[in-house]
């Protein structure tokens, strides 16, 4: 291997060194391939720079090469020998056959002769001949022309009954000339009046034609271009070309409108599932009895036809026929003098636009019937492909015929029928959202089946109730979005104007279906504020909901929205902190009605308890009052709800002797010592009830009743307490009562104290108004004694 590269490396050499000449001077007595190559030179330097083993390697690198090279030539002339035996074998077949070919060539010349001669006598011969036959053929064309003028009345006579019309008016237009300019002669006037009468007996003929009102559009302008052949006037033409068409179309739309009244009829009954476009379309319908005929065949059942078959039917009856007369008006009264027409005319070209927008007006009503009556079942695939095809036809008009819009006049319907799915979507966003409001209150009116685990229970039912109505409708809104957006698919030639995408995206789609659906969610929860039936859970839950939807789930399906409509530029569009500040407020609403809700009905036990209970003739205190004890059943109950929505929130952490005191405000201002309460160490002489009660008001912090609460469970649980309690402060300050009374009211406030200051989030609020529960009893109290503290712990202790 290493010898052939060495081999072809040395014959390139050498070839380069032939072509570009050889090298320096210096290296040629040392190139082995050079012809200036001196071997007793190139000998004594090898010998010189080699060692032993380099020139032993050097021998057999040279005797390899002289071998390969003794190879070379010998390959080399065998295989010249062979191409010059090969070369000698086709000399020599081609000396064979040069033989015969001369041989061949001389014949061909001898016949060619032959036959000049042959041609040349023949010429000769009927040299005189040609010319007689020449005049016969004159002669002979002159007749049959003659022959054919003489019969042509009754030929165009024959035409008319067989109403072979055009056979006919080719025939006299043919002829016609040769009859004008040889009118002259009595002959040709005898022929000439005959044909007159006949294209007279034609052209009425053709009028009768024209009225036919079973004609098809094609035969009405096969009709005018026959009569316009014969010479009538085009002005009078056009208007009865108009009227005849006008006949054809309106029946065209009669019948359209009567398959629209019908879908009307039967969109009632139609049930969701129907799958539009599975009948297959008709293929012949341009006659009306045909259309009669398929109208019958389509309305099958009670089943009407679907809106993309209609729209083909439109297709392929009105707006084909349309389409063919505005072509043939244009071909036979509007073309160029130059191009074989009656020449340009303006009035005709405005006969033709005012007639073809009065039937499109209507053709589009008609549609808009249909449209109209399509069921709305959330699948627009069919809708938008028919609203599509329509759209594009009309366009296709308006190319046809210049200075017409018709593309607009389609595209109105098309963006009223986008409407009318935008409020359907916000209709069934509405139904389904007072149908999940209305799930959600059945569940919650529903009988519960207390467990032991009533905790975890409520939890888990508050929070599926939750998700469920959050989900359902962020679901709900996206599919509807979904749905609508078949309407702006780039297959569609409406969906790429800029006219649509602005007022069917922005306007209806993202304002009137996904912020109106925003906006009826809020209105629609604050209605519960100003129900007499509304359920305290249900305020709860749905307050919750507005906080998730004002957190994250409007700007995520706001988002979505946008990013499906390709909506890039949001000027004039509603923002996001728009809606999210109205949720949050509608939150904000529904959580402080569920507040005043939830501590009337605990004030409403504790004042009729305080109302009921005769203060001045009870006896000595041995236990809590039940009412007491419903009472912490009740926000206990709360608080189990309201941690299933809410979170802890912050509370402010409790004082150090907090567990012990009974009264903030009186021991505060007298130190009892060793937990005994104040109010022990004074007799009613030594004490100014009135007075104290006003230092404490004048030092205490004010606190507000119905302030705004948080989203969170201490301060919805605080809310709450306050509000019972404040009326628990106004009911005993209109009541008069014994030492025994204000006993149990001290007994009462301590039991609340005790167990109430785990649901506030600032204890010292719980401690100021059990004080002034307190303190406002031993105001209106006649022998004021509060009871010893132990004995008042040993009674908690015992209820």
């Amino acid at each position: 291997m290493a010898a052939q590269e060495a081999k072809k490396e040395r014959r390139r050499r050498t070839e380069l060194l032939q072509f570009y000449g050889r090298g320096s001077s210096e290296e040629a007595p040392y190139d082995i391939n050079s012809k200036h190559f001196n071997r007793d030179m190139y000998v004594q330097k090898t010998i010189k720079e080699s060692s032993l083993k380099q020139l032993l390697e050097h021998e057999a690198q040279l005797v390899s090469e002289i071998q390969v090279l003794d190879s070379d030539c010998q390959t080399l002339v065998y295989d010249h020998y062979d191409k010059f035996i090969a070369a000698a074998d086709i000399v020599r077949k081609m000396k064979e056959g040069s033989v015969k070919m001369e041989a061949q060539i001389t014949r061909l010349q001898e016949n060619m002769g032959r036959i000049t001669a042959s041609s040349t006598g023949i010429t000769s011969a009927l040299q005189e001949r040609r010319g007689h036959l020449s005049r016969l053929l004159g002669v002979h064309g002159t007749l049959r022309k003659l022959e054919f003028l003489f019969h042509l009345p009754q030929k165009l006579d024959e035409c008319i009954i067989e109403k072979n019309f055009t056979e006919g008016v080719r025939s006299y237009v043919e002829t016609a000339e040769v009859l004008h300019r040889y009118r002259h002669m009595p002959s040709f006037n005898a022929i000439h009046d005959d044909c007159e009468a006949a294209v007279g007996r034609l052209n009425q003929a053709l009028k009768e034609q024209l009225a036919l009102k079973e004609g098809s559009a094609r035969h009405l302008t096969e009709c005018v271009d026959l009569l316009l052949q014969l010479g009538e006037p085009a002005e009078g033409l056009c208007d009865d070309f108009l009227a005849h068409a006008r006949t054809k179309l309106e029946d065209d739309l009669a019948n359209l409108t009567k398959l629209a009244e019908s879908a009307v009829g039967s969109g009632e009954a139609e049930t969701p599932d129907q799958n539009p476009g599975e009948v297959a379309v008709s293929d012949d319908v341009k006659e009306p009895s045909q259309q009669e005929e398929s109208c019958d065949d389509i309305k099958h059942d009670g089943v009407a036809m679907d809106i993309l078959e209609f729209v083909d039917v439109c297709h392929e009856t009105f707006v084909g026929n349309l389409w063919l007369v505005i072509s043939s008006y244009k071909e036979m009264f509007l073309r160029s003098r130059e191009e074989g027409g009656s020449g340009s005319s303006s009035v005709a070209l405005e006969k033709l636009r005012v007639f073809v927008a009065e039937l499109v007006e209507q053709y589009v009503a008609v549609v808009g019937v249909r449209v109209a009556a399509e069921p709305d079942t959330a699948h627009y695939a069919p809708l938008t492909t028919a609203l599509d095809k329509f759209h594009r036809r009309l366009h296709a008009i308006t190319q046809l015929l210049p200075n017409t819009n018709f593309g607009d006049t389609a595209l109105s319907l098309v963006i009223e029928a986008g409407e009318a799915r935008c409020q359907s979507s916000l209709s069934a966003l509405k139904v389904g959202l007072a149908s999940s409001l209305g799930d959600v209150r059945h569940a919650l009116a529903a009988p519960r089946h207390l467990t032991q685990d009533g905790t975890e229970s409520t939890h888990r039912q508050l929070n599926e109730h939750l998700t469920r109505l959050v989900a359902a409708t962020a679901a709900s809104i996206k599919e509807r979005v979904t749905a609508l957006q078949a309407f702006t698919q780039p297959k569609h030639t409406f969906a790429v104007r800029a006219e649509f995408r602005r007022r069917f995206c922005r306007e209806l789609v993202r304002e009137g279906v996904v912020v109106a659906f925003f906006l009826h969610i809020t209105d629609t929860v604050l209605q519960f504020c100003h129900k007499k039936d509304k359920d305290p859970v249900l305020l709860l839950l749905l307050s919750r909901m507005c906080l998730d939807l004002h957190t994250s789930t409007v700007h995520y399906l706001l988002s979505h929205c946008d990013e499906q409509l390709q909506l890039e530029d949001k000027t004039g569009l509603t923002l996001l902190h728009t809606i999210t500040d109205g949720m949050r407020d509608a939150g904000q609403r529904l959580l402080n009605h569920y507040v005043h809700t939830q501590g009337a009905s605990i004030s409403q036990m504790l004042r009729r308890s305080v109302e009921l209970k005769d203060w001045l003739g009870c006896g000595e205190p041995r236990s809590v009052r039940r009412v007491m004890r419903t009472v912490l059943d009740e926000i206990s109950t709360m608080d189990t709800q309201v941690g299933a929505l809410y979170e802890e929130g912050n509370r402010r952490d409790r004082s150090s002797d907090s567990s012990r005191r009974t009264f903030h405000s009186v021991s505060a201002s007298r130190g009892g010592a060793g937990g005994r309460s104040a109010w022990s160490s004074y007799t009613p002489s030594q004490l100014d009830n009135s007075l104290v009660a006003n230092l404490n008001k004048l030092w205490s912090e004010r606190i507000e009743i119905f302030a705004p609460v948080e989203f969170t469970r201490v301060s919805i649980l605080t809310g709450i307490i306050k509000i019972s309690l404040k009326t628990l402060l106004e009911s005993v300050r209109l009541r008069t009562f014994s030492r025994f009374g204000l006993q149990q009211v001290q007994v009462d406030a301590y039991y609340l104290r005790t167990y109430l200051w785990s649901y506030v989030a600032d204890e010292h609020v719980l401690n100021v108004l059990l004080d002034e529960v307190v303190t406002s009893a031993s105001v209106r109290c006649c022998d004021p004694e509060l009871m010893e503290q132990r004995v008042v712990e040993f009674i908690c202790d015992q209820s």
